[in-house]
Order: structure tokens, then sequence, then C-alpha cells
């Protein structure tokens, strides 16, 4: 019988040892049962006392909004009063006033009508001026003056001939001057009152408006006269300014910080409590509608006004409960005006919610001894609980982790190229345990110039990649650290000693913090391990002590292994024995093209339609060229006028000696591409692309060197079907769009300033001859998801 291995033993031992674990601990529902049983008296307690809470309130709270209710109608009716008191007596003037004037035109008739309205309106006090017009254009204007008197203007034509003259008058009425006012251009047929009139031919009420000569709101009542045959004789108005109406409003009392005010059908405001709603530097200015005001919670009430109509409802916006009273108001006018009152509902019940909390706070008080009490019993059986529950996982953690080194111990690595099972299951344990978004092994190569990742573990996406390699010489910061044996823990990756390694290879994959620890053997390095994106906080111990166990089995497990080959070396050896880099039965592509025809099926088309007009497996390049603002003037030692003009021109020279069969420049994209009607030359035609790429990148980072300016540039290739178009130019010219050139688009705008990236189609023909670093799985247009990396240099 075969002796078991001490590996062997140590996992079935800890099997046994956690099972006896979980066979002691008490059962869920006891434990439940347990903690549950004393707080179940406490929330039979909360729930009686908030029940009989809440039914105090709501009695209360409807007790509060009937009395709202009454006091909102009996606001109501005041202002109703309040108005009809305000408007009646200028109409009645006026209906005096006519009979006074009997139709005589206003040269006429302005010396019986004058007197008339200069002691009418002393009585009259919502009037502020008397108009009296004809059709001629003659014109009678009474107003009030700061003297406690009247002033008054008379506007007369005779034919061409216009005179207009202001009496002014002192505060016993005595005529004190007689000014002449030659500028003053005012016709009274212009104007809304007296169209009004004209038109209804009955007592017209017109809009709020500015007055002309007063620049303050208010509205205006016009009567016509019109003699036996119909004809407009005359029009007598009266100016009531709505100051103090609004004024009376604004002293209203309707709640705490409710208001009311006064609208027309249309939502247009009457009468607002305020002194600045309506503008008097435009004489033509209407009143605002209610949405005008720049207040959210009015805009919000007339949009719900003007849909559901007026009536008296409670509203809700953003949870506060608002009470809107719209309702009609009678009077003598035709407006149909409405008076709407907008009051908190907490206005009127607020005190119910605050007697219903004290209510609740002294119950609460009751509600906190009695569960205080049963907390005291039930805290120890849940401390003890959740110290059980505490160590019954980091049992969980440990065994999981100690499995973990056990096959991976167990498991050399392999040397048939196959895939290391054991590395890849500790590395996707050590990024649940340390929360990080990739962690990879690197392995120090056979001449100590490199580290090559073995395998790396993306938890984002669930992948495994390799291959990636790190040279002394592009980060001796980083190789020196590394020699001292210590953990690196940089939050900020792009300072200190892992700057290089972040502009390399941090920051086109998105990473900013990296956890590194080294691997020694014997006292000299082997490899690191890279935490990349960690979790800080609570797991940072987990994550240190999980790394240094991991480092020390990898350590042990490289001390009798040979040292892995370097990329440029295995790629060497795969080109010389005819493998399968480079050439085009790329498994990528029958996945893409797989994919494709599925897009196409959608679009109830297929590739064998597009056959005459596609081309498969096509090179392209998309170079992202600088923002137009940085190129747009001229560097120093240019000789071209600006720096786009001599950037073009060092294209151009690159493009016309690369070999490349197609290149177009739209805006700031330039789109290259190389390809055959022979399917076997696509590696040549990746190839010329790869390497013209390499060579354009080289010219803008000597022309960045030159001008000592920064150029955000990036780059992008990939491989696939794209759709040929032959436009009818003279020569004809081709133009290439859709397929490959999309996805490279996307590639370029995505990837890293001054760097190539690379679709996996590209990758896989071009891995023989190029170095490459795996930059991360994406979803790409019409592909799904594909591998993507990043092109570093020829081999």
């Amino acid at each position: 019988m075969a002796s078991l291995s001490p590996s062997d033993q140590v996992a079935p031992d800890l099997t046994a040892l956690s099972e006896a674990q979980r066979e002691g601990r008490p059962s869920r529902l006891r434990r439940a049962l347990r903690h549950s049983l004393p707080m179940a008296g406490v929330v039979v307690a909360v729930v009686l006392v908030t029940g009989m809470a809440y039914s105090v309130y709501e009695r209360n709270r409807r007790g509060a909004a009937i009395l709202g209710n009454d006091l909102i109608t009996a606001i109501d009716r005041r202002v109703a009063v309040q108005m009809e008191s305000y408007f009646a007596p200028a109409q009645q003037f006026l209906e005096l006033a006519d009979e006074a004037g009997a139709g005589r035109s206003v040269p006429s008739g302005a010396r019986e009508v004058l007197r008339f309205a200069r002691h009418a309106l002393a009585t009259v006090t919502a009037a502020t001026a008397f108009s009296y017009a004809d059709p001629e254009g003659n014109f009678l204007f009474v107003i009030r003056n700061d003297k406690g008197s009247f002033d008054s203007k008379l506007v007369e034509r005779q034919g061409e001939k216009r005179t207009v003259a202001w009496t002014r008058r002192d505060a016993q009425g005595k005529v004190v001057s007689v000014e002449s006012d030659q500028a003053d251009t005012f016709d009274p047929r212009t104007r809304p009152w007296y169209l009004g009139a004209e038109r209804t031919k009955k007592p017209y009420w017109t809009d709020t408006y500015p007055f002309f000569t007063l620049k303050k709101p208010g509205i205006t009542v016009s009567v016509p006269h019109f003699d036996a045959d119909g004809k407009l004789q005359t029009v007598m108005a009266v100016d009531i300014e709505l100051a103090n109406l609004c004024a009376f409003l604004k002293q209203l009392d309707v709640g705490k910080n409710g208001n009311a005010f006064i609208l027309d059908r249309s939502g247009r405001i009457v009468a607002y409590p305020s002194d600045d709603w309506l503008p008097v530097d435009r004489p033509d200015a209407k009143a605002p509608m209610l949405d005008e005001l720049g207040d959210p919670l009015m805009t919000r009430i007339f949009n719900h006004l003007r849909v559901a109509g007026f009536g008296r409802q409670v509203l809700t916006f953003d949870d506060q409960h608002v009470i809107v009273s719209s309702e009609p108001v009678s009077m003598i006018t035709d407006k149909n005006w409405v008076v709407v009152i907008v009051v908190p509902e907490t206005d009127f019940v607020g005190f119910v919610a605050d007697s219903a909390f004290a209510t609740l706070l002294m119950s609460g008080l009751v509600v906190l001894i009695v569960a205080g009490l049963s907390g005291l019993l039930a805290w120890r059986s849940v401390a003890a609980d959740r110290t059980v529950t505490a160590a019954a996982a980091r049992q969980q953690a440990l065994e999981a982790r100690t499995r973990t080194f056990v096959e991976l111990a167990r498991t050399s690595g392999p040397t048939d190229g196959s895939e290391d099972v054991g590395l890849a299951g500790a590395l996707e344990t050590a990024a649940t345990a340390c929360a990080g978004k990739r962690v990879a092994v690197w392995r120090l190569n056979s001449d100590r110039t490199s580290l090559l990742c073995e395998d790396c573990f993306d938890r984002t996406v669930h992948d495994h990649t390799s291959g990636m390699e790190l040279h002394r010489d592009q980060m001796p910061d980083l190789f020196a650290a590394l020699g001292n044996g210590e953990p690196i823990d940089a939050q900020d990756a792009s300072q200190g000693r892992t700057a290089d390694l972040f502009v390399a290879y941090l920051k086109p994959l998105g990473t900013t913090s990296v956890y590194i620890v080294p691997i020694v053997s014997n006292g000299r390095l082997t490899g690191m391990i890279t935490v990349e994106d960690p979790a800080r906080g609570e797991h940072t111990a987990s994550m240190v002590e999980f790394c240094d166990a991991l480092a020390v089995v990898l350590a042990l497990r490289y001390a009798a292994a040979a040292p892995p080959v370097p990329v440029a070396a295995r790629a060497a050896v795969a080109a010389a024995g005819g493998g399968s880099a480079g050439s085009t039965s790329v498994e990528s592509f029958a996945t893409r093209e797989s994919r494709l025809e599925q897009t196409l099926m959608l679009a109830d088309a297929s590739l064998d339609d597009l056959e005459e007009n596609a081309i498969e497996r096509a090179t392209i390049a998309v170079l992202k060229l600088p923002m137009w603002t940085t190129v747009a003037k001229r560097p120093t030692s240019c000789e071209e006028s600006t720096a786009m003009e001599a950037i073009v021109n060092e294209l151009r020279r690159s493009i016309e000696s690369s070999g490349l069969t197609y290149a177009a420049l739209l805006d700031d994209q330039l789109v290259l591409a190389a390809f055959s009607g022979d399917k076997t030359a696509v590696t040549a035609s990746a190839r010329c692309v790869a390497t013209a790429m390499l060579d354009l990148r080289d010219r803008l980072l000597e022309l960045e060197e030159r001008w000592n300016i920064s150029l955000d540039f990036s780059f992008a290739i990939d491989i696939g079907t794209v759709m040929s178009l032959t436009v009818a130019t003279d020569p004809p010219s081709r133009h290439l769009w859709g397929g490959a050139i999309g996805v490279a688009k996307v590639l370029s705008t995505s990837t890293a300033r001054r760097t190539i990236a690379a679709s996996e189609t590209a990758y896989e023909l071009l891995a023989d001859r190029f170095l490459f670093r795996p930059r991360g799985t994406y979803f790409l247009p019409e592909t799904g998801d594909m591998r993507t990396f990043v092109l570093v240099d020829r081999l």
C-alpha cells in the first residue's frame, strides 16, 4: 500500500476539523429564538405605543384640516369683498362721468367733465387717474399729484396741428402753472382700454399692464358712448392702480408661510403680494404668467392647475404637502379672475405633528427602558454568537487559504505550456481576499533582466492573461526596491518607486494603486506578486498576510524550477519552428466572423451579400491626432505655418515609404489600411501596418521633444472585415468604411495617449515579431467581448 505524502494528508484533516466545529455550533433556529424572544416583547410594546400615538395624531390632524379649510374659505370671501369694494366705486364714478360728458367731444365737454372728475376722484381712493378721449384723438387726462391735488393734461388736435398742455395745481386746487409738452406723442386711440371699449361696445376691463404715465402696474376700466346711429363719440376710462390691492394681499395672514394672489383664467397675474412682479421699464409689457416668476413651487402649481383645473386640493411637492385653493371670485368685471391661496399644510396641522412627536417621545422613553432591560438579557448571548461567527469566518478563510497553498505546493509549474491550475486558483483566491482589481505573479527570467508575467487574474472580467514583460532598464527604481525584499504599498502608483511601472503598465489599464510583495528564495529575488487597486481598511491585514504566505510558497516552488525564457527568445523559437503565431489560421477570426454574421442577420443581410464590396481580414490602423487647439499655432523652429501642417507633412513622408494600401485624413483621425486580394498575405499586411505605426509614434515623439510641447495622440490596430466604396472622382478614389474601422476608432479613443492599442486578432498575428502587453477585455462593436493589448515595440 502506497504511503500518502504530508501534503495529501493536510486537506482531509482540515475538512474533518471544519466539520467537527460546525457540529458543535448551536442551530440557527435555536439562536434565532433565543435572540428574538426578548426583542419580540419590545416590538409589541413599540407597535402598541405607535398605534395609539398615530390614532391620536390622525384625529387631531383631521380636526386641524377642517379648521384650515374654514380659514381658507373665510380668506376667499374676504378677498372677494375687498375686490368688490375696490373696483365697484371706480366703475360707478365712470358711469356718472359719462353722463356728465353726454357724448360731447373733448374740446366741448372738457371743462364740465374736468370739474366733475376733480371732485369725484377725491372720493374714489382706488382710482388713480381719469381719461376722456374722442375719435379725433383729443384727450383729457386727470391724475393725482404728490401735493394731494390733481394735475390735468389736455391734448387737442386741429387738423395737422396738435397741442399738449399740462395744468399743475397746488394742494388747494389752484392752478400754479400751465406747461406745454410738444414731445408728448401719446395717442389714446392706440391704448388697450380705448380699443377694447370700441370693440366690445360696453364697459371694458383691461388686463394688467404698466401705466404710461405712472410707470406702475394696474388695470383700466373704460366706458364707450355711441350716438343713435351707433357711431362712437367718446371713451372715458379710470386707471386703477393695483398697489393697494397688492398691499392688501401682503397683509393677509395665511398661516405662517402662505400667501394669496389673483390670476385670470389663463394663469396671468392680476395682483401679487410683491412690489416687483411687473416690469415698469417697458410700456408694452404684459403681466407675467405664474410660472414666469422664477419660483419653482409656483411653476409646479401653475402646471398642475393648467392640467387639473381650478379648485381646492392638497398637492405634494418634494415630500411637502401644500394646500392650494383656487376659487373664482364674483365681481363686477367680466374677467373671471381666480383667487389662489397657497399654504403649507404644516401651517395648519404642524402643531398636531409637534404634539404627536411629544407623545411619541415620552412613549419612546418607556420603550427604551423596556428595550434596555431586554437588550441586557440578550447582549451576552449575541456577543458570544458574534465571537463564534467571527471565529468560524476566520477559520473558513484560513481553510480556503491553506487548501490553496497545499494545492499550489502539491503541483509544480507546468513545463509543457499548459495552464497552471494551481497558480490560477491561488490568484483567484488572492483577488477575493485582497478585494483587488487584478492579482499577478511575475517571475525573474534567467538573465535577471526582466520580469515575466506567469499569470494575471482580472477579477472584473474573471479572466487570466500572461506574457507581459517588465524590463530592468525601463524600471530601474522598481527593480532596486524589489531587491531590498520589502513589500511596496503604493497608494498613488504614479509617485516614487512605482512611477515607471505606472506609466508603462498600470495607467493604460486604469489602475491607480498597487501592493507589491517580492518573491525571495535563498536571499535572491526570483519574482514578485502585484495586487492592483486593492481594498484598504479592514482588508489590509488580510492582504498582507495572504500575500506574504503566497510569496513564501512561490519561493519554495521556484527554488528548484528553471527560470522562464524571455518573450523575445520564445517568439524566435516559435517563428523558427513554424508556430501558429503570424499564420492566417487564427481562431479569433472565426469568432469575429460568426459574431458579425449574427449582427448582419438583424439587418436581414449576410457576409455573402456583402462579398462584392467587402474586404476580409484587412489590417486597419487609426491615429487619433492631437486636439486642434494645441496644434493650431506655429511652434518654435517650425518651418510650416502651424504645428498641424508640420505633423501632416511628417506623417505623409512616413506613409509614402511604408507600403500602406490606403490612407485617409478626416478631422482629427487618420485611417490607414493594408490589404490584398490574397487572404494568405494578411500577415505581411499586418506587419506592414504595425511597423508604420511604430514609425509614426517615434516621429510624433520626436516632434514633441523638438517643440517642447505635449501632443495628445494615440493609435489602434485591428484586423477584420471592412467595406470598400469607389467614389466617382477624377481620378476615381476608394473609400473604406464600417467593420474593423469602427473597432479601431473605439480603441484609439479609449487607449492611453502615446500608446498603440491592438485587438485580439492583431495580437495573434503579430506576437511573433512584436512585443505586446495585455490591456484587458472590453466589449467592442460587432465583436462582443475581446481581449485587447498594447503594442510596445519590435522584438
